[in-house]
């Protein structure tokens, strides 16, 4: 069925509803936008686009941050006779989030739309989740929070249901994450430490072929880049992304234990500079999972031990426990 015949069926709909705001995300997202147009939306009074071509340029934008790899949050409110939808969604090549905010008439066609980057957090029922497994820090030695928290002044992750608690780690010295002028991955103080399992458990995702990005030039298309998933068994997944290509020892199938060094860090994926990515989620598929509040066990914050917290941005952090001589 076309674009457009799913757009004219929508729009016979007595008053516009979240389908009809999910078939205009549909026509702009189409390939087609010049044609659907033709067939179903010229000439509509007051519309901002005033012609097939204004409203391909505006898809393209739409596009150019990639595929929605998932929806965050939609709703459909009404505002002086007209019909509002806004859609949070995740996309392929912007790793917080991107929302398209929908203006339509009574008969649900388009008269205005706009695209805007998330400035909060995802909704979420977790806050209150109480995480069975007992995780220790994923990294040896000392790291600094450069994301993590609850809100989103302090984790930009929180924009994206998978990423709502994430942490970013990364190294710096002397207020920096790099020798120089970082211009390659072996600059940065990161780039190819160990990476350790955070929790007994068993890996159901391995992904290890993606190349390393130049620092500074992240290429779209891919999130995470080389990652593992690891089953705790209590219906709760850890996902350690940005690894280093060719650096995973271990596989799907494979039962890791706590403290078991299993990659390296790396710079793959939607990522500037070698860190690690790391979140608790609900299921295995982070596409369609949810994030859990991310409580580390048995680790030092800013000089003071402590028994169990969640670090937060700018939080300086080490494992009390498993620190090794490094490769």
């Amino acid at each position: 069925m076309s674009v457009a015949l799913v757009l004219s069926l929508v729009l016979a709909q007595s008053a516009p509803s979240l389908a009809t705001g999910r078939a205009n995300v549909k026509l702009i997202r189409s390939g087609d936008v010049v044609k659907a147009w033709n067939k179903s939306l010229g000439m509509v009074p007051g519309q901002q686009f005033t012609s097939a071509a204004a409203l391909h340029r505006f898809a393209m934008g739409v596009r150019s941050y990639g595929e929605e790899t998932k929806l965050v949050s939609e709703g459909l409110g009404v505002k002086d006779g007209l019909y509002i939808y806004r859609r949070v969604s995740g996309v392929s090549n912007w790793a917080r989030g991107f929302v398209l905010e929908l203006t339509m008439d009574e008969k649900g066609r388009l008269l205005a739309a706009s695209m805007s980057l998330p400035n909060d957090e995802a909704p979420t029922t977790y806050g209150a989740y109480k995480a069975l497994v007992k995780l220790r820090l994923p990294l040896e030695d000392t790291w600094h929070v450069l994301w993590g928290g609850r809100s989103w002044e302090d984790n930009r992750h929180a924009s994206v249901s998978d990423m709502r608690f994430a942490l970013d780690l990364l190294q710096r010295e002397k207020g920096t994450s790099a020798r120089g002028k970082g211009l390659e991955n072996d600059d940065y103080f990161a780039w190819n430490q160990p990476v350790v399992a955070p929790a007994d458990g068993v890996i159901v995702v391995a992904e290890d072929g993606i190349a390393d990005n130049v620092p500074n030039k992240a290429p779209g298309g891919n999130l995470y880049g080389n990652l593992l998933v690891i089953d705790h068994g209590t219906d709760e997944f850890t996902l350690l992304g940005h690894l280093k290509k060719g650096s995973l020892s271990v596989r799907v199938g494979d039962r890791v234990t706590k403290g078991q060094r299993i990659a390296r860090v790396g710079n793959s994926g939607m990522s500037t500079e070698p860190h690690l990515h790391f979140q608790l989620m609900d299921t295995k598929d982070w596409r369609t999972a949810h994030g859990l509040p991310l409580v580390i066990v048995d680790f030092v914050r800013n000089g003071t031990l402590v028994d169990r917290g969640e670090p937060r941005r700018g939080d300086i952090i080490s494992p009390v426990v498993g620190v090794g001589a490094r490769d």
